[in-house]
């Protein structure tokens, strides 16, 4: 196996996770995941909630099959699309 292969792995991995992610979010809004950047706010661009947070965290666990552990979450991981994938993506590869 070559270092690019070795290399490719994670950023597959995080390509993955931000596919679960957008899909779950396109899913709850009823609208087309193209439509969902990584640089959208959750609260201000999607209209999100706390209770819609509780739902998509849910969801994802879900089809993750991983469960997160809601002490390492902060505000911050909720700012952007991109913020939730890194949080979700080091949550799948702690529970890895």
């Amino acid at each position: 196996m070559s270092d690019a292969t070795i290399g490719a792995a994670p950023q597959a991995a995080a390509g993955d996770i931000t596919n679960v992610v957008v899909g779950a979010l396109g899913q709850m809004l009823s609208r087309d995941p193209a439509s969902i950047s990584t640089q959208l706010r959750l609260f201000e661009d999607l209209s999100f909630d706390s209770t819609s947070v509780l739902e998509l965290l849910i969801q994802l666990e879900a089809e993750l099959d991983v469960e997160f552990d809601t002490d390492t979450l902060e505000p911050t991981d909720f700012e952007t699309v991109g913020a939730l994938v890194a949080y979700v993506a080091g949550q799948v590869e702690e529970n890895a």
